[in-house]
């Protein structure tokens, strides 16, 4: 089964005072893009929250963690270089103004970086409330991405039905396309050489036409890259590179068809099976 790379997952908790939420979402990208937004307090379990969704194999996955003291908890410390930095620039600006008083506190405390306002974390206990989340959430963003897979497995299920049937009736006409063409060749010849016709050169330059344009292999080959896509897209974990390269060789095939046999009804019918094609490749996209 195929899977998409779109998905969603929330879920959050409150234990001992700390309210924690986690939310992952997953788009379509050719490659795997993790990007994690942790509050600074717990930025070192980056590390641990990557390996723990290690799962993820493709497309762009952003995790945000959001956390809240519900106690207020806080650890308030002074950065003495700033004090002294922004009173030694307060001062300076005092003098060049003219201002003999002196640097008030409360301005002085305002200032950025004078205090550093951290809550006491305690981070195993935060890690071990967080994982259970971050793996629910990924479990919605895997249920999700399956749901649609399905949606999309069904869709491009049809545009292969539809190059099927555009091969079974290039197949049908091939017989008559060829005994058209021996024909239009054999009166060409005839009305250019009158009663000197040579029927070996005749049969050898039918033999040359058969070579250049007889499509029966281009389609044997096409037939057997959908059954090959088809037994791909039935496998547990199908993977959108290795269905991608099969849609590729579908594509060559049909190009060579269109180039090899210009009748009318088979050039209509390359067009629906390049039309087809390439709605299948859209839906490829976003598969993981």
């Amino acid at each position: 089964m195929i899977s998409s790379m779109t998905g969603f997952g929330y879920a959050e908790k409150e234990d001992s005072g700390l309210w924690i939420a986690v939310e992952i979402k997953s788009f379509n990208t050719r490659y795997l893009d993790i990007a994690v937004s942790l509050p600074p307090s717990i930025s070192i379990l980056e590390g641990r929250i990557r390996e723990c969704l290690d799962f993820f194999s493709r497309g762009r996955v952003e995790i945000s963690v959001r956390m809240k003291d519900i106690e207020n908890r806080l650890s308030i410390e002074i950065d003495w270089n700033a004090a002294s930095a922004w009173k030694n620039s307060l001062e300076k600006l005092a003098v060049f103004l003219g201002d003999s008083q002196s640097t008030p506190l409360n301005l002085l405390a305002n200032q950025d970086g004078v205090f550093k306002v951290e809550g006491e974390r305690d981070v195993e206990a935060c890690w071990a409330t967080l994982k259970p989340l971050l793996l629910s959430a990924a479990a919605q963003v895997a249920d999700m991405r399956e749901r649609e897979g399905e949606q999309l497995s069904k869709d491009i299920k049809d545009q292969l039905i539809a190059i099927e049937g555009s091969i079974e009736k290039i197949s049908a006409w091939s017989p008559a396309i060829r005994s058209e063409v021996e024909t239009r060749l054999k009166r060409g010849f005839s009305e250019i050489l009158g009663n000197h016709i040579d029927e070996q050169r005749i049969l050898m330059e039918i033999a040359a036409w058969i070579a250049r344009t007889d499509i029966n292999e281009e389609l044997v080959r096409l037939a057997a890259h959908i059954l090959a896509f088809r037994r791909e897209i039935r496998l547990a974990g199908a993977k959108g590179k290795k269905l991608d390269f099969l849609a590729q060789e579908m594509g060559r095939e049909i190009n060579t068809v269109g180039s090899k046999c210009s009748q009318a009804e088979v050039s209509m019918e390359v067009v629906n099976m390049k039309d087809a094609l390439e709605k299948l490749r859209e839906q490829l996209r976003n598969v993981v």
